[in-house]
C-alpha cells in the first residue's frame, strides 16, 4: 500500500482523499503534526489507508514529467497558472536505481494546454552528473 504524504495549510487543515472511493473530508490534523509516523485513515466505505502530514510555508504542487533531456524537462499540471518567463523550482524523483533526487530552478519556455517546457537554470554538478548517466542510451 502507497503512503500518501497530504500538505497541511496555515489553519493545521488538511483536505483527506480516500484513494478507493475519492471521497474527501478537511479535517484539522494539528494533533498529528509532531508525530513524524504515518497516520491510519479508515474511510466510511471501508477502505483503510496510511497517510503522513506536512506543513510547509509554501505549499508544492505535483506535476508529471513527460520528458527530461539535460537541459531542462517537459511537465504536465492540471490546475494553476504559469506562464512563459516564469522561474519555477521544481524537485523530482527519478526512477532509476538509485531513486535520484533532483531538486533545480527552472524558466519557463513554452505553455499550452497544461504542458510546460522549461529549461534548467544553471543546473549543480549532481544534476548534471546524474541526468548524464540517466539518459544514456
Amino acid at each position: 500500500m502507497e503512503m500518501k504524504k497530504i500538505y497541511v495549510n496555515g489553519n493545521n487543515e488538511a483536505t483527506i482523499v480516500c484513494h478507493s472511493c475519492g471521497k474527501w473530508r478537511r479535517a484539522n490534523v494539528a494533533r498529528y503534526l509532531g508525530l513524524n509516523k504515518p497516520v491510519k485513515i479508515k474511510c466510511s466505505c471501508e477502505a483503510v489507508f496510511s497517510v503522513t502530514f506536512e506543513k510547509r510555508r509554501f505549499y508544492r504542487k505535483q506535476i508529471f514529467i513527460k520528458d527530461i533531456s539535460s537541459g531542462g524537462l517537459g511537465f504536465m499540471i492540471n490546475r494553476g497558472t504559469v506562464e512563459k518567463g516564469d522561474t519555477l523550482s521544481v524537485e523530482f524523483v527519478l526512477d532509476d536505481k538509485a531513486r535520484s533526487t533532483i531538486s533545480e530552478n527552472v524558466i519557463v519556455r513554452s505553455v499550452k494546454d497544461g504542458f510546460i517546457g522549461a529549461e534548467f537554470v544553471n543546473p549543480c554538478g549532481h544534476t548534471k552528473k546524474v541526468l548524464g548517466f540517466y539518459l544514456l542510451p
